[in-house]
């Protein structure tokens, strides 16, 4: 399955990473969506940074429950599939039932780490991402193109510079959002968790959908 594949190169990735960033576990890839036409990315899962040694090694069975978690905390039990995360996955949940769309979620990166800015600092240089760190965006290139969504909506603005630079995205005039190969259209959008997205901000980005889907 393309989930054992890419779990397998998350787990090797994150060996990798410093330190200061493997107190937490990392988050896995759940069983994609293949019917989703929107694809919601962000650039990392937020999660408690804990005073603990760092972990040393990732088993089988961790990745099968974190597996079973994220999933749960995206599209959750209930008939609505409304995901346990209300505070972030609720802001996404909701514009994908207005359109009457599936959905589905990724992170750019995997490192469960609760400030961006902490991640920003050891993935980019810049403006520009750190050369060891552009092999982990295979995996959300293939995620991409197993989905094969009709719009690509960021919940991060560093997430969406760096979509811009690695897709070579460019502006479609006509629709206001910009377009992979004129074929995908993405929405490059800061966040939209906590309340940051308000009602308006809702409305004008689900009517640009819209025209589109």
């Amino acid at each position: 399955m393309l989930e054992d594949e890419l779990n397998k190169e998350i787990r090797t990735w994150w060996y990798k990473l410093p330190d200061s960033l493997r107190a937490n576990l990392p988050n896995f890839i759940h069983k994609l969506n293949k019917d989703a036409e929107i694809l919601f990315v962000g650039l990392n899962p937020s999660g408690d940074v804990k005073k603990t040694t760092v972990i040393g090694e990732i088993t089988d069975e961790d990745i099968l429950l974190d597996v079973e978690a994220v999933y749960t905390h995206i599209f959750g039990n209930g008939p609505k599939r409304e995901g346990q995360y209300k505070r972030y996955f609720k802001a996404l949940s909701d514009i994908a039932y207005n359109l009457g769309k599936e959905f589905d979620h990724c992170d750019l990166f995997h490192m469960s780490y609760r400030t961006s800015s902490v991640i920003a600092k050891e993935i980019c240089e810049g403006n520009k991402l750190k050369y060891k760190h552009l092999n982990h965006l295979r995996v959300f290139k293939r995620i991409f193109d197993y989905i094969s969504p009709k719009i690509v909506i960021t919940t991060s603005v560093i997430t969406a510079n760096i979509l811009k630079d690695l897709l070579d995205l460019k502006l479609d005039e006509e629709s206001g959002l910009y377009i992979y190969k004129n074929k995908t259209y993405f929405y490059l959008n800061g966040s939209m968790s906590y309340g940051r997205l308000t009602e308006y901000d809702k409305e004008r980005m689900i009517l640009q959908i819209k025209k589109i889907l």
